[in-house]
């Protein structure tokens, strides 16, 4: 189930990472964006500087534009100089919509998914 606001970024990214990978972020409290990569650590989920297409990116307050409480959005795809496209809610002039935005990796930037393993190829992305 998704506990976040609705339209609040962290409704969005909870919401499109379940249509993605059919789970549910597992952390409910202390989750405003900024709190996502440590409640990640917490949780078991692989924390990364590099980009995945299906991760959620973390944004850090004031980092690319982010807020007082950062931002989170999925990955939906990786450009060829290494900014990804994400889609969004609560960004820019249409906050209740979903918009798609180029963010850049770099400090302040991680991403997030859960492991999972794979019999044929190790491990992938759940």
């Amino acid at each position: 189930m998704n506990v976040f606001p609705y339209g609040s970024c962290t409704w969005w990214a909870n919401q499109r990472y379940f249509q993605l990978h059919g789970i549910f972020v597992p952390w409910r409290t202390q989750s405003n964006a900024w709190q996502w990569t440590a409640r990640a650590y917490q949780f078991g989920w692989h924390v990364s500087s590099s980009p995945i297409v299906g991760a959620i990116i973390d944004l850090q307050p004031g980092v690319q534009g982010a807020s007082w409480a950062g931002h989170v959005a999925v990955v939906e795809r990786i450009l060829s100089n290494g900014d990804v496209i994400a889609s969004n809610m609560n960004w820019g002039a249409y906050p209740w919509q979903v918009t798609y935005v180029e963010f850049a990796p770099g400090s302040g930037v991680t991403f997030l998914y859960l492991l999972k393993s794979n019999s044929r190829s190790g491990l992938a992305l759940t």
